[in-house]
């Protein structure tokens, strides 16, 4: 099982390479969001490791990575230095990054602290902040987002949230939907309700200027979650961005359109060479 450990943190991941081993290849890392992993996206593998060097790794306590505690108080620091000391550990000069939601939040930040370490950012359904009205979505009935997973489960939450539009966007509950939600139920209850205390304070908005390197947004045409307008400040706030609107079913573009987001990010990569 493949593991690193950096931050003082082990993390796992994944690393996918059918470029030719007699020329140099590029790496492109898939980073995943809230209560997600990088099992999520085993079907975007295929079309890319035939070009990049696909690495997808576990956040902190999701996954196979290692669990830090009922009691740990999450930081955006300890998540940022995180990735950092993931590619350090790896000896990774620079990679391209994809990040999906609370991913892409991330790689924002990242990319602002370390332009260097980012060949190129491109932003899966991303928000720019978890806002009050979407965290009401959020708690699904419940009095806030916090005691829904305490409630729910992970899992329980994840699927309480599709069922009532809550932006998730799937068509219905086919059978590879039913193994989302078992890969979501894997994700323990106090890791989402560390997080979701973070997450809510996080506001990216003011850094999208600092962004300098090249940017792609893979904009969900209909999310209740990351809607196109919002898509669309992101776009215009990142010097140069660029801006892909992907059509599915709500905000899982990544899911229920995978062609079409697989697409516009390979024409984006290959524009930069």
């Amino acid at each position: 099982m493949p593991t690193v450990t950096a931050n003082n943190y082990e993390m796992y991941y994944e690393v996918d390479d059918f470029t030719p081993p007699w020329k140099p290849s590029e790496t492109l890392w898939i980073q995943h969001g809230f209560g997600r992993s990088g099992r999520f996206w085993y079907h975007w593998v295929p079309p890319l490791a035939g070009k990049y060097r696909v690495l997808r790794r576990d956040m902190r306590g999701h996954g196979q990575s290692a669990d830090p505690g009922v009691d740990y108080v999450w930081s955006v620091d300890d998540l940022l230095n995180d990735m950092k000391g993931f590619l350090d550990a790896l000896r990774i000069d620079q990679v391209h990054y994809v990040g999906e939601s609370v991913g892409g939040i991330l790689g924002i930040a990242f990319a602002t602290r370390w332009p260097e370490r980012f060949k190129s950012l491109t932003l899966v359904a991303t928000p720019p902040a978890i806002f009050p009205h979407i965290q009401q979505q959020f708690a699904v009935g419940y009095k806030d987002w916090h005691t829904a997973l305490g409630a729910l489960g992970a899992g329980g939450w994840a699927k309480a949230l599709m069922t009532q539009g809550g932006g998730l966007g799937v068509a219905s509950l086919s059978p590879q939907v039913e193994w989302l939600l078992q890969e979501w139920g894997k994700t323990r209850t106090h890791v989402l309700q560390g997080l979701c205390r973070l997450v809510p304070s996080v506001n990216i908005t003011s850094l999208l200027p600092q962004v300098k390197v090249p940017t792609l947004l893979l904009a969900p045409a209909r999310s209740p979650l990351s809607p196109l307008s919002e898509q669309v400040m992101i776009r215009d706030g990142i010097p140069n961005a660029r801006i892909a609107v992907i059509e599915g079913h709500g905000h899982e573009i990544y899911l229920s359109n995978p062609e079409g987001c697989i697409s516009a990010l390979l024409s984006f990569l290959q524009s930069l060479q």
